[in-house]
C-alpha cells in the first residue's frame, strides 16, 4: 500500500477566562462562584491553565496543563475539588496550588484536516475534535518547550 499523507492547519488564540471581567487564578477559581452571564467562555472548550510555579521541584518553571471538555464550569470545580489520584487530584496537588496559575480558553479562527476547513464552533462542541485539538495543542506546546517550561499533562 502506499504511504498516505494528512495535515492539520490550526490558527487561534488562548483567551483569558474571566469572571465579572477578572482573569482569574487557580486559587481564585476555588471560591469563585461559575455563572453562565458572569464567565467570558461556558460549555464546550479546550483550555490551558498556565503560570509560574513558586514551589516543588518545578519552581521557577512555566506550568502548562491543556485539556479539553464538555462543560467547562464542571471541569473547573473538579480541579478544585476532584479526586481522580492520577487526574485532576494529581494536577492540582502538583501543579495548580504551587504558584500563579491562571486559565484561558482556546478560540480557534481555523481548524482544518486532510483539506477539510471545520467551522470553530463545531470543532469546539464535538468531543472528538476537541481531544484531537487538545492533542496538537499539547504537541505544539512540548516543541516550544525548553527548561523553563513544563507541559504538565504530556505524556512522553
Amino acid at each position: 500500500m502506499p504511504s498516505e499523507h494528512l495535515t492539520a492547519d490550526l490558527e487561534y488564540e488562548w483567551l483569558p477566562f474571566t469572571v465579572d471581567g477578572v482573569h482569574l487564578t487557580f486559587a481564585q477559581h476555588a471560591t469563585a462562584r461559575l455563572e453562565q452571564g458572569r464567565c467570558s467562555c461556558w460549555g464546550p472548550a479546550v483550555y490551558k491553565w498556565q503560570g509560574r510555579i513558586a514551589s516543588g521541584p518545578h519552581a521557577g518553571s512555566i506550568g502548562i496543563l491543556i485539556g479539553e471538555t464538555g462543560d467547562l464550569r464542571q471541569r473547573i470545580k473538579h480541579y478544585v475539588s476532584g479526586t481522580q489520584e492520577r487526574g485532576n487530584k494529581l494536577w492540582r496537588d502538583t501543579f495548580l496550588t504551587l504558584g500563579d496559575i491562571s486559565l484561558y480558553t482556546l478560540k480557534p479562527h481555523v481548524f482544518a484536516a486532510a483539506g477539510v476547513k471545520v467551522e470553530p464552533a463545531l470543532a469546539l462542541s464535538s468531543n472528538n475534535m476537541r481531544l484531537v485539538l487538545e492533542q496538537l495543542l499539547v504537541m505544539r506546546a512540548l516543541a516550544g518547550a525548553d527548561n523553563s517550561k513544563w507541559v504538565v499533562n504530556a505524556r512522553q
